[in-house]
């Protein structure tokens, strides 16, 4: 099965402005709530507060763009009732407070767990050293581990980096539509189902490119 990128657009047909979003005068990002305590491989133990307001021109996609550092997908009712069809890691939708000039929008925060490493092959996973400047790629190699690959990351100067060239999951790997690289590479990958059951909806604001370094042999349910 394959997988792709999933993005939020930046093309002003569609979102009608860049930035899309800002964030809300009066959201505090020191409290104990809000976003910047939330991390990526589990669920908080708090309910959080994330509040944004929609630029004066922009339009409200059914995705929204991100604060930085944000921690998931700011989606509407509509895109979460269709999200919760799928097969989904572990996830929680959080109601958040979008504005809209005078109006207050029907969003939510959809957070799900990064459980992609459990099921990540090291042994088999294949990465590349390259040159930035004049692109090379100077080594293929594999790692043992998440730890492993960022020691390697610190070790870099700024002429160098480091990006997946191929990834084989576990055969225990269990065929989510969506998942987060996180700790590996800052991007969402929906699979082919998700991406094509999005494109025939009404709903606004992704785009997709395939990812070429991920398939699996799963067949979707």
């Amino acid at each position: 099965m394959k997988y792709y990128t999933l993005g939020v657009s930046v093309d002003l047909e569609i979102i009608g402005t860049y930035p899309q979003i800002e964030k809300e005068n009066d959201y505090n990002l020191a409290d104990p709530h809000s976003y910047w305590n939330v991390t990526w491989d589990k669920i908080p133990d708090f309910n959080p507060i994330y509040k944004i307001k929609l630029k004066h021109r922009a339009k409200p996609t059914s995705v929204l763009s991100s604060l930085s550092g944000f921690c998931g997908l700011t989606v509407n009712e509509e895109l979460k009732r269709f999200l919760e069809r799928f097969n989904l890691p572990e996830h929680k939708f959080y109601p958040i407070q979008v504005y809209h000039g005078n109006k207050d929008l029907n969003y939510y925060w959809f957070h799900f767990v990064n459980s992609f490493l459990s099921y990540l092959d090291f042994s088999n996973t294949i990465f590349e050293l390259y040159r930035k400047s004049k692109f090379e790629v100077l080594e293929q190699f594999t790692i043992s581990s998440v730890e492993e690959l960022h020691k390697k990351e610190d070790e870099l100067n700024f002429e160098k980096g480091i990006r997946l060239k191929k990834i084989v999951l576990k055969d225990n790997f269990p065929n989510y539509d969506i998942i987060r690289l996180s700790n590996i590479a800052p991007i969402f990958l929906a699979s082919e189902n998700l991406k094509v059951e999005l494109e025939k909806s009404r709903l606004t604001g992704f785009v997709f490119n395939e990812y070429k370094p991920l398939t699996t042999s799963q067949t979707p349910t």
